[in-house]
């Protein structure tokens, strides 16, 4: 490992950049990583071993391809398995070239454990017909430390240039000629695969260069299909650019397995044996622009989530656990045109919310569902207070902040950016997630009878940028998550039919731009009071929705507050009225624990009478006991209107953990 050198030594100094104490840059491809995990062992016999004249064709046979598919490797396990002790010391017995030390065993060892080991560069010059010039390229100070070579920068005479600064093989260069030179490089290069590795405490970021091989197999690129909006993994052979679109709007996403011996991922249950069938699955994010800055910036917010230690506990272990973890970082370097690619890992999730909603129905019917559903979703809350906690704490110096700022904004609360996995007692766990700031996670109409040519609007981004003086704050993104939240209980009350129906009720022509329509939640109207100005109102079909969810026989006390919340506190057009990420934590988290302790909040109809209820706006997190004669919900539009300023609920008086709730409601 190494601090690095270049650009990202002059980096800012940031605790969570990649010049900060929490960042590993890796220069060596992992190497010295993989020698303390999986050291090669001499002791042990080997029956693997083959004659010399064979050996060549064993190793070309052990090729794999890589992410790059006109680029191949050598995985790992797989060298250790070729090259072992046993067939180094055959190399050496069956080759007189080699054999100019006294004791071939001692010479194998040093060979195959030495410091450094020479058994890669022995393999390389093996697979090209030249292992006679390895006595010539350790006379040159040449190892495994070496590797990968390449040709030197600048170089007219296409000499060699290896990893080590000034360091050069004249004599190996005259002997091995420029017909092989090529050949050895490229084996060298396939011999030397990264070795990706990820510890509780630090994050490791990899530094390549362009021809580098990565062992990554690629099932598909991440795309969505222009007439359904369906996220699909679609394989390079079938991407028709009439039916798919690249499905995010900062990176590409692929779906990748990457060969068991290049990983090491202590918290993820392997096989145990590197040659057993691997079923774990990633997804490779590539970010499309080449700015390291911007790249940077991603980093931060990624670590700060994953490794601050926020001083609530709560918010920390819920929050880091409803977000996608970076695994590790990519850049290659590409000297010839100057720019660099970089790459996130992440685990593969089984999908996201809207699939979720698709695909798994049936879980609806689980008594114990709605709190389930309570703790998912007070977890992506304290995602998201975890989010805009971490913009904060990442101003630039003298970078003024406040709460209309961009910075401390998710950017793009969406089901599509909400993803789900495996999870504890057969439950799914969801996950907040940036694959993409993406302006494709809206609904999608059809307009001038060609696919390609359809216009988008957000669905789910607030009405905050659109009305004059407009900013995009942290309330912007509150706004979308009530729309999630909606969407949510929306599918559980009445299903995935309903969701698509919901959208179809807000579908409208957009005013001011000619050939779109909008699914949004909002829509923009002359202010009467000031007619030269705008404001942006909910639409009535929305208003409409709330109220069939709160009259729905089904609807519990539990989603009956949800409602309220959403309704009062989240999708209020007044950014400046909306709920704070911290109140909705803690308000969700009042919810949350209702559910836990009393099951009769969230199983039993609003309708039936006496209920248990947190106390929410006024007092959030206190949890009791409270009985009331009930809540009596809105029926139409017209009883919405007297119901729609703030319920106030305030806590009166204690008595054995029973208390009053009072609610106040003015026209």
């Amino acid at each position: 490992m190494s601090t690095g050198s270049g650009p990202q030594s002059q980096r800012r100094d940031s605790k969570f950049g990649l010049a900060g104490p929490i960042t590993k840059l890796v220069d060596d491809r992992g190497e010295k990583d993989y020698r303390e995990d999986f050291p090669l062992s001499v002791d042990t016999p080997s029956s693997t071993a083959v004659p010399l004249r064979e050996l060549a064709e064993k190793l070309d046979d052990a090729r794999a391809h890589s992410f790059h598919e006109y680029f191949a490797y050598i995985p790992r396990g797989d060298l250790d398995r070729i090259m072992s002790y046993q067939q180094v010391l055959t190399i050496l017995t069956e080759s007189p070239a080699l054999q100019f030390e006294q004791d071939l065993k001692l010479f194998a060892r040093r060979i195959c454990c030495g410091t450094p080991p020479c058994r890669k560069l022995l393999a390389a010059l093996v697979a090209t017909q030249s292992e006679n010039l390895f006595r010539t390229a350790l006379a040159d100070n040449m190892s495994d430390d070496c590797l990968p070579l390449k040709y030197r920068d600048g170089s007219k005479s296409m000499s060699l240039s290896c990893r080590i600064p000034g360091h050069k093989h004249c004599n190996f260069e005259h002997q091995l000629g420029r017909g092989r030179l090529g050949s050895l490089i490229w084996w060298s290069r396939a011999l030397t695969t990264p070795y990706l590795k990820q510890s509780p405490t630090h994050h490791f970021h990899y530094v390549l260069e362009h021809g580098d091989h990565l062992p990554f197999k690629v099932e598909g690129q991440v795309m969505q299909h222009v007439e359904t909006n369906a996220v699909e993994v679609v394989r390079s052979d079938d991407v028709d650019p009439d039916v798919y679109m690249a499905h995010g709007g900062f990176g590409k996403v692929f779906k990748i397995q990457i060969h068991r011996s290049h990983w090491n991922f202590g918290d993820i249950d392997t096989p145990p044996n590197r040659d057993e069938k691997d079923e774990n699955w990633f997804a490779l994010k590539q970010l499309n622009d080449n700015d390291a800055d911007k790249f940077e910036m991603e980093l931060k917010s990624l670590l700060y989530c994953q490794h601050h230690k926020f001083n609530d506990e709560t918010l920390l272990q819920e929050g880091q656990k409803h977000m996608a973890h970076v695994r590790a970082s990519i850049e290659i370097r590409n000297p010839i045109n100057r720019k660099t690619d970089y790459y996130f890992l992440f685990d593969w999730q089984n999908g996201n919310l809207s699939q979720f909603w698709q695909n798994e129905g049936d879980l609806r019917e689980k008594k114990e569902f709605l709190l389930w559903m309570s703790q998912q979703i007070f977890g992506l809350a304290a995602a998201v207070q975890c989010v805009h906690n971490d913009r904060i704490a990442h101003q630039s110096p003298g970078q003024q902040l406040n709460k209309d700022t961009v910075y401390g904004r998710h950017g793009d609360l969406s089901p599509s950016n909400i993803l789900y996995s495996k999870g504890e007692k057969g439950m799914p766990e969801l996950k907040l997630t940036d694959f993409g700031l993406a302006q494709l996670h809206s609904r999608v109409s059809r307009t001038f009878g060609n696919s390609k040519f359809t216009h988008r609007t957000e669905t789910y981004g607030g009405p905050d940028f659109e009305l004059p003086k407009g900013e995009i704050s942290r309330a912007t993104d509150i706004f979308s998550f009530g729309c999630v939240i909606l969407e949510f209980i929306t599918w559980y009350l009445l299903g995935y039919k309903a969701v698509e129906e919901f959208s179809d009720a807000r579908e409208e022509d957009e005013p001011n731009r000619p050939g779109f329509t909008s699914d949004k939640y909002y829509s923009i109207v002359q202010d009467q009071g000031s007619p030269k100005l705008q404001k942006a109102v909910l639409k009535e079909q929305v208003l409409a929705h709330i109220i069939k969810l709160e009259q729905h026989e089904k609807c519990s006390w539990y989603l009956l507050d949800m409602l309220k919340l959403v309704r009062i506190k989240m999708l209020d057009t007044n950014p400046r009225n909306r709920i704070s990420s911290q109140q909705l934590t803690k308000t969700l988290d009042s919810f949350r624990k209702t559910c836990e302790v009393d099951q009769s909040y969230y199983t039993k109809s609003w309708k039936t009478g006496k209920y248990s209820v947190p106390f929410t706006f006024g007092c959030p997190g206190l949890i009791a006991k409270s009985r009331s004669k009930g809540y009596v919900a809105p029926r139409d539009l017209k009883a919405f209107r007297v119901h729609s300023s703030p319920v106030e609920l305030k806590y009166i008086r204690p008595i054995k953990r029973v208390c009053t709730v009072q609610t106040t409601s003015t026209s």
